[in-house]
């Protein structure tokens, strides 16, 4: 009989033999402990919920200390191979069509790998709801092979950097890029392209395969620490759809659509770590599950070399199989199926790289069940650096019996080390009755596995955790990574464009977690914008950033909102304007905090805007507001105003008369009732009007003529169709900020752009027109609202306290120092405040020289190491009328809603250089200010708050020329130490 036919006559009886084994009277679901004893029962308990581990017989299968190898499904079979499909280079597979390709970038503020997305074959949502996604995303680094088209000589095959277009052509290449919808190869010199429709496989070039494998353990257990210990395993999901799916214990949910002791009504969500979302697998699917401890490797996730020298009968074809039999279908040696196996023909040799840490090997083999009592081979293993081989097998005859490997150890390995599996035809001196050559030498590996140095392997995996977390690309870790305990966490959110996921966190416990880069910040680059936030607990721990060492931002790190997108924390802004066109040193940290709080890293991203904030007209220049028209298109003659009354300055002042066009939008700004990130619902402005009168703003946008968008302030007349905001009269020379929802006035809108109106007598004032998608993400900007213009007149205040800082203002001069402004607090015993240095020594003599140029000796007292503000006295102050006090605010942190008055002496004495400035970043102790146009204010220079009292002094300068303020709180609280008294 020639031996094709006589295969096809054995996989017959094969079948009817795999039928009868798998009858109605077996249980239906069966599972292989560890400890190698065998559970089964006709019904699966207790895995319906998130905390439930699922149990077999009264077993546990997952945690323990006897958990399954495998477990398997009687009532399914294994999937065909797919037609279309992605394979991962563990094995793992998705079937499905592979639709496009995208590049690495910022989804919904997170920072997401590049990736190719799927449309999967089989259902994998957990529920219907069309809000959630229709593919999955899957890593680029991790996938081995694309198929569209599948080729059947290719399957468990794997040549790599090679094209298989559908014509039939195959092409190695050099180099690969893709694009959305296709590829571009550099094969030798050339440059070729291909749409994914012209292509049935794309195997990619794949790094090592170890470095693969450290990094999916990077991701399953973070820092390579998992408590419980007994749950250090990863499970494999096999489903009868094809799909074929590892992840770890710890991301593992489920959930029961009905009946709680009904395993067919139950789902679980599983999240490979190739998959940036969550796959819900459906338990009546699941043909089998495979599970191991993290450190094993089974042996079907290396690739391997095949030699079949010397076959005879089975020299065309039968290449060896994954986790099937070589003839397809389920791999059953002696008396039960294999939970994973390598199928192979005899003769065959196995050829396997050995990873790094590899210390031992087990196995078991034995003849397919596809051979029934034919069939004879001797087994062999061997390591490339020894010529005897580990284990040698009597000759095996049928699939009656299996024989174990035994425990393979070895000392030492070579870096080039490898593992070699072979199986021998067993011609010469075969039993009496078995096969001759290679007729039915059908054999499997049984359960092969790798063992790996537990300890070497944990430091492995937590030297790589870090690079796992995308939002730390281009930083770099600076703190011990001995401190950190990392954690694979479940983002619990229901977001419309985002299901609950499993996330690396981390928890700064001991010293805090740092992150630092050297950059030149560019010009258009206006924030740094930090996406981190917690899921539990209070105001720890903080996230703060330096800037050249400069404190500028420190703020507690807020909870996810797991319902309500809108309302989740918003990104942490810094302002970069301070260094924009340098090169500075940033440092971005995590501050210790509870062992249970961990924070989830999404994104650090420089910005010329805010993603989820849309300022309109911000800080306009003259030019812009030069240039402004009315909706008709003619001059507006719009003014700049820029004076010192107006804190938040500058703003734009319009006359009575038509609608003047102060934005247009190339990409219109969509207004929706629950707003992705990139779309807005709120709108906040401010204004001030004189004279009688009121105001309008409308928002322009495609529907424009036939709907306008209308809101008019101060008044209850406005035309009908308007919408009338509060205040519905307006006090005049006040400013007045409102706040509407867009959406709830004007339900959708696709806005173009705003124009604004005076309507009645006089003019009007504007200011601050800024889009959001939450009212309360407006907080998260630094920039002083206009309202403190009503608050703080500071041409009045100004004043007020300008003959007041002309008695108190002093030029400090220390020998060898330049000189540097003190201000007196004290007047009754001479004691003045001032900003040190690191030369400062209590005693030394230094001196004043008031505004009217008399100078005075005076002492050193003491000084605050740590901000450097110091105190100084003049010994028998002379009350002759030309001195006054200004008293230190009390506060102790700075308040970012409020501008300063900058002092000093002038290089007149008896004139007092001033100007107004806010704040542009800020911590509780250290403020940014905005630069003055006209005065460069020196080390040391007073600033003065709204309650005309010293609130801190001038520290330092940004590359830009803006000051920097330290709050002058630690001479208030220690006073009477550094005084010495």
């Amino acid at each position: 009989m020639p031996f094709r036919s006589a295969l096809l006559c054995v996989l017959i009886s094969a079948c009817v033999f795999y039928s009868f084994a798998y009858g109605d009277e077996e249980k239906r679901f069966v599972a292989l402990l560890e400890d190698g004893r065998v559970v089964e029962d006709d019904v699966l308990r207790n895995w319906y919920s998130g905390n439930a581990m699922p149990q077999l017989a009264g077993q546990s299968l997952i945690n323990g200390g006897n958990p399954m190898r495998w477990m398997v499904d009687r009532s399914l079979g294994p999937a065909e191979m797919p037609n279309a499909y992605i394979e991962l280079f563990s094995g793992d597979r998705i079937p499905g069509h592979p639709d496009a390709y995208a590049a690495e970038g910022v989804e919904y503020q997170a920072d997401v790998p590049e990736h190719f997305l799927i449309t999967p074959s089989f259902p994998f949502r957990r529920s219907t709801n069309s809000r959630y996604r229709s593919d999955i995303r899957v890593r680029r680094d991790f996938v081995r092979k694309i198929v569209w088209e599948q080729l059947p000589a290719l399957i468990d095959r794997h040549v790599p950097a090679t094209v298989f277009l559908k014509n039939g052509r195959e092409i190695t290449f050099r180099a690969i890029r893709f694009s959305e919808a296709g590829i571009h190869l550099l094969v030798e010199r050339e440059r070729m392209s291909f749409g994914f429709h012209e292509i049935a496989e794309l195997h990619l070039e794949v790094e090592s395969p170890w470095q693969s494998h450290l990094r999916e353990l990077a991701i399953l257990f973070p820092g390579g620490k998992v408590a419980p210990a007994d749950q250090q395993r990863l499970v494999q999901w096999e489903t009868s759809d094809g799909l074929v799916a590892t992840t770890s214990v710890q991301r593992i949910d489920a959930d029961s659509r009905g009946d709680n002791n009904n395993s067919d009504r139950w789902a679980h969500g599983i999240q490979p770590a190739w998959s940036i979302d969550p796959i819900w697998v459906e338990c009546r699917s699941t043909w089998m599950r495979r599970s191991w401890a993290f450190d094993e490797m089974p042996l079907f996730r290396l690739p391997y070399h095949e030699s079949r020298d010397g076959a005879m009968f089975s020299r065309n074809g039968f290449s060896a199989r994954i986790n099937r039999g070589i003839l397809a279908g389920t791999a059953k040696s002696g008396d039960r199926i294999s939970g994973w196996s390598l199928g192979v023909m005899a003769p065959s040799r196995l050829s396997f790289a050995l990873p790094p840490i590899a210390t031992g090997f087990r196995t078991s083999v034995g003849i397919d069940q596809a051979a029934h009592d034919r069939g004879c081979i001797v087994g062999r293993v061997f390591v490339s650096w020894e010529s005897s081989p580990k284990f040698e097998s009597k000759s095996i005859v049928g699939s009656e019996k299996t024989t174990e490997g035994g425990n393979i150890h070895w000392n030492s390995l070579p870096g080039d080390g490898q593992l070699i599996l072979e199986v021998d035809m067993a011609h010469q001196d075969r039993p009496e009755g078995a096969d001759p050559f290679d007729i039915r030498d059908m054999v499997n590996w049984i359960e092969p596995r790798v063992l790996l140095d537990h300890q070497k392997l944990r430091e492995a995996i937590d030297e790589q955790t870090p690079e796992t977390i995308l939002a730390w690309s281009g930083w770099q870790l600076t703190s011990d990574i001995a401190k950190l305990r990392f954690h694979t966490t479940r983002r619990r959110v229901e977001y419309p464009f985002e299901a609950p996921s499993w996330r690396t966190t981390v928890v700064a416990k001991d010293e805090p977690l740092r992150l630092t880069t050297t950059k030149r910040i560019a010009p258009e680059t206006s924030y740094l914008e930090i996406n981190a936030a917690k899921f539990d607990g209070g105001d720890e721990p903080n996230i703060e950033v330096r800037i050249n060492d400069i404190p500028v931002l420190s703020e507690p790190l807020k909870n996810v909102n797991t319902h309500d997108h809108v309302n989740t924390p918003a990104p942490y802004l810094v302002d970069l304007t301070p260094f924009a066109g340098h090169e500075v040193t940033l440092e971005v940290s995590q501050t210790p905090g509870p062992d249970n709080i961990a924070v989830d890293w999404r994104g650090i991203h420089f910005l010329s805007e805010p993603s989820f904030l849309m300022p309109v007209l911000d800080a306009p220049s003259e030019k812009q507001v030069d240039s402004l028209l009315t909706i008709a298109g003619q001059p507006a003659g719009a003014i700049w105003r820029n004076d010192i009354r107006l804190v938040s300055r500058p703003a734009l002042e319009i006359n009575d008369g038509p609608w003047v066009q102060i934005a247009s939008f190339d990409r219109p700004i969509e207004i929706r009732e629950r707003p992705l990130p990139g779309q807005y619902r709120q709108l906040r402005f401010a204004f001030e009007k004189q004279g009688d009168g009121y105001v309008q703003i409308r928002l322009l946008h495609d529907r424009d003529t036939e709907s306008p968008a209308i809101y008019s302030v101060g008044t209850s007349k406005a035309d009908q169709g308007v919408i009338k905001l509060d205040p519905k009269k307006i006090k005049e020379n006040d400013w007045h900020q409102v706040g509407p929802d867009i959406f709830s006035n004007f339900r959708e809108l696709n806005i173009t752009g705003i124009a604004i109106q005076s309507v009645g007598e006089s003019k009007s004032t504007w200011d601050h027109f800024v889009f959001s998608s939450s009212a309360r993400h407006y907080d998260q900007l630094a920039s002083i609202s206009p309202l403190n213009n009503n608050w703080d007149d500071w041409q009045k205040r100004s004043e007020e306290v300008l003959p007041q800082l002309r008695k108190a203002l002093v030029q400090v001069d220390r020998p060898q120092k330049p000189g540097r402004p003190a201000i007196m607090i004290d007047q009754g015993q001479g004691i003045f405040a001032m900003l040190g240095d690191d030369d400062w020594k209590r005693g030394n003599q230094v001196t004043i020289t008031r505004d009217d140029g008399k100078k005075f000796p005076a002492k050193c007292l003491g000084m605050d190491e740590e901000s450097q503000l110091g105190l100084i006295r003049i010994e028998n102050i002379e009350q002759d009328g030309q001195w006054t006090q200004i008293n230190l605010a009390g506060n102790d942190k700075f308040d970012r809603r409020f501008a300063y008055m900058l002092a000093q002496q002038d290089s007149e004495p008896e004139l007092i250089a001033w100007d107004i400035c806010r704040p542009i970043t800020f911590t509780n102790a250290i403020e940014i200010l905005s630069g003055s146009p006209s005065i460069d204010f020196s080390i040391g220079a007073i600033a003065i708050d709204r309650n005309h009292q010293v609130a801190g002094f001038v520290r330092g300068k940004c590359p830009n020329g803006e000051p920097i303020l330290t709050i002058a709180h630690p001479l208030t609280q220690k006073r009477a130490t550094l005084k010495g008294d």
